[in-house]
């Protein structure tokens, strides 16, 4: 017990040390301050929590506030652990130094397994949690559920994560030896986030015959158990919290349960997935000839960049989920009926189609923030183009179009989709494209610079490389200002249509392009020659 305690702490240490590491800040107030910038997200989500509260208490029911952010929050937990559990259980290149130590594989799975529980359960604290406070104290302080619900939010990472782990490492042992691991694991995953939602939507849209509808509603708990049909352990949740025994013991017999289980497969876990895929390189020799082709120097750099994404799974899901965000979005509401064709064909909402459309298929860009990390991503093997024959400028060049292409590819993607779903005309869509190249060239223009500034070449897990480091969160808070500035510049301009506010934001953002890329031509060459390897 005493080893496992010890593997434990080393784990969690490492990961938070890794956090702060990739900061890339020297100086301790700064990094303590970069570690409590996303406990602002507290806010928004209290805000969230409160408004829920209120709908709830106003018919009488405010423990349904629990139950419908439980499951949201499970949700969430899903799409934030799948990459997280990859990247610390496969890329982490530790596996090797652990395996030396005499400690049993159990240990190891929950160990490893603990720095993820951390991190999902500061996700859970933001939305889950705000919702226990909201009903524990609002109304007036109730220290029975708040007891209960503290526990439960400490509880709360757990069934996500052990699912996403039962099911996700026994995949990676299947695929371990391929030579094609990697694309295998990036289609898995996706395929699993993809069942996820299917799972999710089919749940929420189970027709109720009128008169089961009618029995459920004359019960009790009717509406909670409407709510939580999808998901029966939200309703257990809801009533432990207010006091239930029965149910309360349901809820934790299913995460007794879910614990064994992996503890009874961690040995199968352990040898035919971590280690077999921390053996295998998954390359194979091939015995055809070796053959020569001509390709342009600009082909062969863009495709090496684009190739260092879509060889990782951590960067491509990453990637992917990240741009595809409002489709998700779309998705999950409309078929939770949160969200119908109905409510963009509203007179009211017709003024605002066009900032709606051009926020869709900018989001690759806004969120993206690819080229912030376009430099970290290479890591060590960074040198390889430094000795390349190619200027410094065509080297930052061909950077910053590996990363426009990729998020105009999303852009394109997504501009299809809003196409089909928002009731907009061509001139609109053809003015939200323009604002969305605009806004691409401008982001990903400043992002170089924010990674030249701040290069961060020796991290050894690839969630720090695109995640946890000071640049993307620097990249965020500059597409704050622009969007805020553009915010106030829509308030000064009341009597303008939206096609002519767009078209003045694009002009703005093709003007700032210019003067950024003037700068990065004249003042980074040398920083970016400077940056060492």
């Amino acid at each position: 017990m005493n080893k496992f305690i010890s593997l434990t702490k080393i784990q969690v240490f490492d990961f938070f040390s890794k956090y702060t590491q990739h900061l890339n800040l020297n100086n301790r107030w700064l990094k303590k301050l970069a570690i409590l910038i996303p406990v602002l997200l507290i806010i928004p989500a209290f805000n969230l929590a409160l408004s829920i509260y209120k709908v709830f208490s106003s018919i009488g029911i405010p423990e349904l506030t629990i139950t419908y952010m439980y499951i949201g929050n499970v949700m969430m937990i899903f799409f934030a652990c799948i990459p997280l559990i990859i990247s610390n259980f496969f890329y982490s290149k530790d596996l090797m130094f652990i395996a030396s130590l005499p400690l049993k594989e159990e240990s190891i799975i929950f160990s490893k397994l603990a720095s993820v529980y951390l991190y999902l359960l500061a996700i859970a604290c933001l939305f889950f949690g705000t919702a226990v406070i909201a009903y524990g104290i609002i109304g007036g302080i109730q220290p029975l559920p708040l007891i209960i619900g503290i526990i439960a939010l400490i509880m709360s990472p757990l069934i996500p994560m052990l699912l996403a782990t039962l099911v996700i490492i026994p995949f990676m042992s299947i695929i371990a030896g391929g030579k094609r691991r990697n694309l295998m694991a990036i289609g898995g995953n996706i395929l699993l986030l993809m069942l996820i939602l299917l799972i999710q939507i089919t749940l929420t849209r189970v027709e109720i015959d009128p008169e089961g509808f009618t029995n459920l509603m004359l019960q009790e708990d009717g509406l909670l158990k409407l709510i939580g049909r999808g998901f029966p352990p939200s309703i257990w949740l809801t009533k432990m919290i207010q006091g239930s025994f029965l149910y309360g013991g349901l809820f934790i017999l299913l995460h007794i349960i879910l614990l064994y289980a992996l503890k009874l497969m961690s040995h199968f876990l352990y040898n035919r997935a971590l280690m077999s895929f921390n053996q295998s390189d998954g390359g194979v020799i091939s015995n055809n000839n070796i053959y020569y082709k001509s390709r342009s120097r600009g082909f062969q750099l863009i495709k090496r960049h684009i190739l260092i994404i879509f060889s990782n799974p951590v960067f491509t899901l990453n990637t992917v989920l990240t741009m595809l965000v409002p489709i998700l979005m779309f998705i999950i509401m409309s078929f939770t009926g949160q969200l119908n064709n109905e409510i963009f064909r509203s007179e009211a909402i017709a003024p605002y189609l066009i900032y709606l459309y051009a926020g869709i298929v900018t989001t690759p860009a806004i969120i993206g923030n690819l080229s912030a990390t376009v430099i970290t991503r290479e890591g060590k093997t960074f040198w390889e183009t430094r000795v390349l024959p190619i200027t410094t400028a065509e080297n930052i060049r061909y950077r910053v179009y590996s990363t426009l292409i990729i998020s105009f590819i999303g852009s394109i993607i997504l501009a299809l989709a809003a196409a089909a779903y928002l009731p907009i005309s061509l001139d609109m869509m053809g003015i939200g494209l323009l604002f969305c190249i605009t806004a691409t060239l401008l982001f990903s223009t400043i992002d170089i610079a924010i990674n030249i500034e701040r290069p961060i070449l020796n991290w050894t897990s690839p969630t720090t490389a695109v995640k946890n480091n000071l640049n993307v969160m620097i990249s965020l808070v500059v597409r704050l200002v622009i969007g805020g500035a553009f915010y106030i510049l829509y308030g000064l301009m009341p009597n303008y249509s939206g096609h002519t506010i767009l078209l003045i934001y694009s002009l703005i953002s093709i003007v700032l392009f210019i003067a950024v890329y003037y700068v990065i031509t004249r003042w980074y060459i040398d920083k970016f020659d400077s940056i060492i390897y």
